[in-house]
């Protein structure tokens, strides 16, 4: 059971965008419970430990343990971590039959509200999905996402002295009076240094 259960209340979500994000979220309080809480109101700084579970409104946040700061300017960076920590969020959709989300997953994730970018290390995976089917996905060691821009970057990294690869699976563009499929979903992208896509639907 969840020992300690904070709320914040914010004008400024804690992962919040005017443009990928769903609107709504940025008006909702920030609820963040764990098993333990240690706080410096001082440093202004908090540390969360044990079954970690951050909601905002269509936001989720989990893993074992989230340490959470505030800059001078009152911007919050949290950092995630856990086997593995996880994030997902609904996006802004102009069309109402479509639910569409983005999902993250890595062995530490990194939120900067300043910059609102979520950083994934090692294990890393960053997905879309549209009424529960997968349309794009991101593996690697190191992933960057955009949120603002809808944009990520994403590095192989190293391992046991051996570069990895970047995955990439991407949806085929619907085409109209389309009879059937011919596009490829899967598309292999090779980079020794890094990769940035971004979403053309």
């Amino acid at each position: 059971m969840l020992k300690n259960k904070i709320i914040l209340i914010a004008a400024t979500g804690f992962a919040a965008a005017a443009v990928q994000a769903l609107q709504s979220d940025s008006s909702k309080p920030i609820e963040i419970a764990a098993d333990r809480f240690s706080g410096d109101q001082v440093q202004q700084t908090a540390i969360y430990t044990g079954n970690v579970e951050v909601h905002q409104g269509s936001l989720e946040m989990h893993g074992d343990r989230m340490d959470l700061s505030v800059n001078k300017k009152g911007y919050r960076t949290g950092v995630m971590t856990g086997r593995q920590a996880r994030f997902k969020q609904q996006r802004d959709n102009p069309d109402p039959r479509i639910s569409e989300w983005m999902h993250a997953q890595a062995d530490k994730m990194i939120y900067n509200e300043e910059k609102d970018t979520i950083t994934l290390i090692t294990n890393a995976r960053l997905t879309r999905t549209e009424n529960g089917v997968l349309k794009d996905e991101a593996t690697g060691q190191l992933i960057v996402y955009d949120i603002r821009n809808a944009r990520s970057q994403a590095q192989g990294g190293m391992v046991s002295g051996e570069r990895q690869r970047v995955t990439t699976i991407i949806a085929p563009r619907k085409k109209d009076n389309e009879s059937g499929s011919s596009a490829k979903d899967t598309t292999g992208l090779r980079s020794s240094d890094s990769i940035g896509a971004r979403r053309k639907e």
